[in-house]
């Protein structure tokens, strides 16, 4: 009966272990659990049992006894079969068989011997079998990498863990009282080797990174352990192939990106083809050698050292990869902002560095030299965020000095007009002054561009320029309309002979967070004017009530602004010159901002006008030129 009983508790942990895999997994119960055993063994066993049920039916029937309890269970157990509920019919025939025993025992002693001997005979085939393919290393093998194949796609590896040791632990000590102590040695090697992936994972803690490496190198050494050579080349190529393939996958990548990249062929840096190689020569002795403990070791260490060593060298090749193009993306991006502005004249500045870039990129690529190549990463990551500071700059620099020529073109019209110049000469004027102006401008910073002159001597030079010339604009004109004037002499705007409301600003930025804005206002008609409010760049206020300017006069407005992080964004007092009126109790509101222009510009402002009209005027900056725009250069 101990064989019976033994038979029972072999197929129960059997079912246990494929159950508990499959449900791990998340499969059909229909699947394999390995290549010796799967679920479909404890049909054959309830067949065997039911077998030896219906032969028991037999003999008590040819011993006239009657068999109608033990044909109620085999009944019951049929049930228990159909719903696929095979462990408890396989209980239920147990249990019809102890019956059929003990019937016959008291009936025929000396017969009933015999039938008992052919069933323990059938039940020890029966149990030699599934001990053979519980404790075979096959077996184990496959147990194990299940349980790590879930290991790395699951977040509770402790759980999984000590359920596949519970499951082996309980299986060790059914089984210990029954075979030779070396049936057992696989099975206490899988133990030790799930013993010291827990350890090892609790170690990796949360790195997804480390914790594959120890998957991949706990795989290694269970194939190494418990397989033997012939069959291990084939388990080996199986279970790692999947790994090699992604590093050859993502080094072909990296490779094929920065090909493309710098338009040329990169070759395989020879260091990750070395260490590829390494790996090649570590596998190899795995497969083929026969290896003793102390060995797969020692061997699986120097398998996932090379592995760690050519996974850092293919992530130091991507990120190299992505540098590159992250570099070649700017260098693209600042030419075609200057292209988009009109300053296609400047390009070649940055295309000759791209290239110099380009092929110093393609020379250290192509050396293999890991210092090189991140020296020459740093140095080309260096001048393309200089290049895109000195641009974002340029390009403020250009839309300042295009706005101030605006300014220049109504002066030039405005003195013409004045002195009764026409035809094309005001248009020449312009002409010239224009491309004089922007002639200087762009020499300074090409000058910037190709290195001459720093960054903070471009600033100087450019808003020395732009207030000298700012401030001799109407002297400018005049000269260039062959107005004679004396040197350095100043052609008052408000004599300038006009019809029509107009107006001139001036801003004047203190060092203290304050700025001043002077807004003069001519009315030449035979009404008075009312301002509702103002604009100037970003900055739009208005009056509580309106500001009132007599006809036939002029005045100015004076606004004190404030400035909060080195933007203009409201009106901390309003007062009034000449005959510009402010009433007493108003006050003003603000929406917006205007950023500090730190270079001597001329900025467009409106008046708004209580008639629904818009005064346009040109505000001339008069500060702020000695603080320099910081790029982080």
């Amino acid at each position: 009966m101990r064989s019976l009983v033994f038979l029972v508790i072999g197929i129960t942990l059997l079912a246990i272990m494929g159950v508990a895999v499959l449900h791990a997994q998340g499969v059909n119960s229909s699947v394999n659990f390995n290549s010796g055993v799967n679920v479909t063994g404890l049909v054959a066993s309830y067949y065997v049992h039911l077998f030896i049920a219906e032969h028991w039916i037999e003999a008590l029937n040819a011993s006239g006894i009657n068999s109608t309890a033990l044909i109620e269970l085999i009944n019951e157990a049929e049930s228990y079969a159909n719903i696929g509920n095979y462990l408890s019919a396989i209980i239920t025939l147990n249990n019809a068989i102890n019956l059929a025993s003990h019937l016959m025992t008291n009936a025929h002693v000396n017969s009933t011997q015999t039938v008992i001997n052919n069933y323990v005979s059938l039940t020890s085939a029966v149990n030699n079998t599934v001990i053979s393919n519980l404790l075979s290393n096959e077996s184990l093998v496959n147990f194990t990498l299940r349980a790590l194949s879930v290991l790395s796609k699951s977040d509770n590896a402790t759980y999984i863990i000590n359920m596949s040791m519970a499951i082996l632990g309980n299986e060790e000590k059914s089984f210990h009282h029954y075979v030779p102590p070396n049936a057992l040695i696989g099975l206490n090697t899988t133990m030790n080797i799930l013993n010291m992936t827990y350890n090892a994972l609790l170690s990796a803690g949360y790195n997804s990174t480390v914790r594959q490496i120890v998957i991949i190198k706990i795989e290694v050494i269970t194939i190494s352990l418990l397989t033997p050579p012939g069959l291990r080349t084939y388990v080996l190529s199986r279970v790692l192939t999947p790994y090699l393939m992604t590093l050859s996958k993502n080094t072909s990548r990296a490779i094929n990106r920065l090909s493309m990249s710098l338009n040329t062929t990169i070759p395989t840096p020879p260091q990750l083809m070395e260490c590829m190689g390494k790996i090649n020569e570590t596998l190899f002795l795995l497969m083929s050698k026969p290896l003793n403990e102390p060995e797969v070791y020692v061997m699986a260490n120097d398998f996932i050292n090379n592995y760690t060593t050519c996974l850092g060298q293919i992530k130091a090749l991507i990120n190299e990869t992505n540098t590159t193009q992250v570099i070649i993306i700017k260098f693209m991006n600042i030419t075609k902002e200057l292209s988009n502005v009109g300053l296609s004249n400047l390009t070649p500045y940055i295309i000759n560095t791209y290239s110099q870039c380009k092929s110093e990129l393609i020379n250290a690529f192509n050396s293999g030299n890991t210092t090189l190549i991140m020296q020459v990463l740093n140095q080309c990551s260096y001048k393309v965020h200089n290049y895109e500071g000195e641009v974002h700059y340029a390009i403020w620099a250009v839309n300042m000095t295009r706005n101030y020529l605006s300014y220049v073109n109504s002066t030039v019209q405005n003195l013409a007009r004045q002195h009764g110049i026409s035809g094309v000469t005001p248009m020449l004027c312009y002409v010239e002054l224009n491309n004089s102006i922007m002639s200087n401008i762009t020499s300074i910073i090409k000058a910037l561009f190709n290195g001459t002159i720093s960054p903070m001597e471009a600033q100087t030079l450019i808003n020395e320029y732009l207030s000298r010339v700012i401030n001799s604009t109407p002297s400018l004109a005049a000269g260039c309309l062959g107005i004679p004037v004396a040197p350095h002499s100043y052609i008052p705007t408000s004599t300038w002979i006009t019809t029509t409301p107009s107006a001139t600003g001036e801003l004047l930025i203190g060092t203290n967070g304050s700025a001043e804005l002077t807004i003069n206002i001519t009315n030449p008609t035979q009404e008075n004017l009312y301002i509702n409010g103002f604009s100037v760049g970003g900055l739009t206020c208005s009056f509580t009530k309106a500001v009132e300017i007599s006809a036939n006069t002029q005045g100015a407005l004076e606004l004190g602004l404030a400035i909060t992080n080195n933007r203009i964004t409201s009106v901390s007092s309003l007062s009034a010159s000449g005959n510009v009126e402010v009433s007493q109790g108003t006050t003003v509101n603000c929406n917006g901002h205007l950023p500090i222009t730190y270079i001597p510009a001329v900025l467009n402002g409106k008046l708004y006008l209580s008639n629904d009209e818009q005064l346009m005027f040109f505000i001339v900056t008069g500060a702020g030129t000695s603080t320099l725009i910081n790029y982080g250069w």
